[in-house]
């Protein structure tokens, strides 16, 4: 049997198998560890591959939106440009006379009559200076209208070929408009695949961080019972020291033992060897009868 008061074998067996028990507990907790990391890993990975397409979408939405912004900017020109035309030809319009031919028409049918009665009809002298000073007045009036309506059709002419910019100008912005229309359209079709995206990504985060918790959660726990085994351990060691420096002592004391023995064995065959040498002696010399 062990000694009660020292390390007994079943007290180093019993804390191996608790040092032993806390590590298959440990490495069980960091294999559920490892499997919640992995999936935390494979969440983070599959996110990785839907973020790279949302900026690969993200990036194809803001090119046709910066292409849009371009053609946008040369349509709103072109509206702009027109408008000042259509703002200039009102201008131009209100300079114009209402019905100037047919004034001059008049003037010239009235001048007419006036000189065929000068020269058809018999006058005094004073009707005939006021029927002169008439034709002159309706002369200079007609001129006045001549010169002006010469301007006019110029200005309609200028006005007219306005109406072409004009035309032109509205033409090239709506084609500018058309664009801007087809690029937004396209625009907002990856725009819709980076909501989308954006949404999933959101998802995994989500997931991801729920797998994370739960790593942490038990790489926690894994933590603690390799800190309290490898506090059992070193009370193993404590122990199979204590056991070994008593074994070492009881050797020790057993030596002695044996030694001391061993000592007083010696001491009685001397004894009994002198004592035989006497014996002997005696006999040789008739002292002693056996």
């Amino acid at each position: 049997m062990e000694d009660e008061e020292g390390v007994s074998r079943k007290k180093i067996i019993g804390a191996e198998e608790k040092f032993r028990s806390l590590i298959d507990k440990r490495n069980e907790l960091n294999d559920e560890a490892k499997f919640f990391r992995e999936e935390r890993d494979n969440v983070n990975e599959k996110k990785k591959k839907i973020r790279d397409l949302l900026n690969e979408k993200k990036k194809k939405r803001d090119e046709l939106i910066d292409k849009s912004r371009v053609h946008k900017k040369k349509r709103n020109k072109l509206q702009k440009k027109a408008k000042q035309l259509i703002e200039f030809k009102k201008e131009k319009r209100e300079r114009l006379v209402d019905n100037l031919p047919e004034k001059v028409e008049e003037l010239k049918s009235e001048i007419k009559m006036l000189d065929m009665e000068q020269q058809t009809t018999e006058l005094t002298i004073q009707k005939e200076r006021d029927l002169i000073d008439k034709i002159r007045e309706l002369m200079k009036e007609l001129k006045e209208k001549e010169e002006l309506l010469g301007e006019q059709e110029g200005i309609l002419e200028e006005i007219g070929s306005l109406d072409e910019k004009i035309d032109e100008l509205f033409k090239k912005a709506d084609a500018e408009h058309e664009k801007v229309v087809k690029l937004y359209e396209e625009s907002r079709k990856y725009h819709e695949y980076v909501e989308k995206y954006f949404s999933e990504i959101t998802e995994l985060n989500n997931e991801s961080d729920e797998w994370h918790k739960k790593f942490l959660e038990v790489k926690e726990r894994a933590d603690h019972y390799h800190q309290r085994a490898m506090d059992m351990k070193g009370e193993v060691i404590g122990l199979k020291r204590a056991r070994a420096e008593e074994n070492k002592k009881r050797r020790r004391e057993l030596k002695e033992l044996n030694l001391a023995v061993k000592k007083e064995l010696y001491d009685e065959k001397k004894l009994k060897q002198k004592e035989d040498e006497a014996i002997e002696k005696l006999k040789k010399e008739g002292k002693l009868d056996i």
